[in-house]
């Protein structure tokens, strides 16, 4: 109904159920003619990335840390889905990991909630946790630093 109609959001109620569907357009490219915009994404709370255009298909990233103090050393563990930070398998549990663990490669070191479902994340590399950058219960977007391994 929402792509037949061109409405960006549909909203239907009936016997005590809503619908609400929103239509999402992914935004394109234009070749040529205008100059290219800077846009800033806050990738994380110690990481800040510039993407500048390079060319009409490939765009280039430039990461700098935040602060010069932070230690930024280590492989990072990405967020594979946007949704909600849990480090811990339950609010009584004990965390998955904390700084100064020592992880093994395809190990559970954090939960990412994303529409009610619990997506574990597996660390990618064995090593120490030297950083976790995410605190508990906090937002995180697709692709995000989670924590930081230091390989041996």
């Amino acid at each position: 109904m929402a792509a037949e109609s061109g409405a960006a959001e549909v909203e239907i109620e009936a016997d005590g159920v809503r619908v609400l569907v929103r239509q999402y357009v992914s935004p394109t490219v234009q070749e040529g003619g205008q100059a290219p915009i800077p846009v800033t994404v806050q990738a994380g709370p110690s990481t800040t990335a510039v993407i500048k255009e390079k060319g009409a298909d490939s765009p280039e990233v430039e990461s700098s840390p935040s602060s010069e103090n932070e230690s930024t050393n280590g492989t990072p563990v990405l967020a594979p889905t946007p949704g909600t930070f849990y480090a811990k398998p339950s609010p009584d549990s004990e965390p998955f990991v904390q700084v100064g663990d020592s992880v093994s490669k395809g190990q559970t070191v954090c939960i990412i909630e994303a529409m009610k479902l619990m997506n574990e994340v597996e660390s990618e590399v064995a090593g120490t946790v030297t950083q976790i950058l995410v605190g508990d219960g906090d937002p995180v977007e697709y692709d995000q630093p989670l924590l930081l391994i230091e390989s041996p």
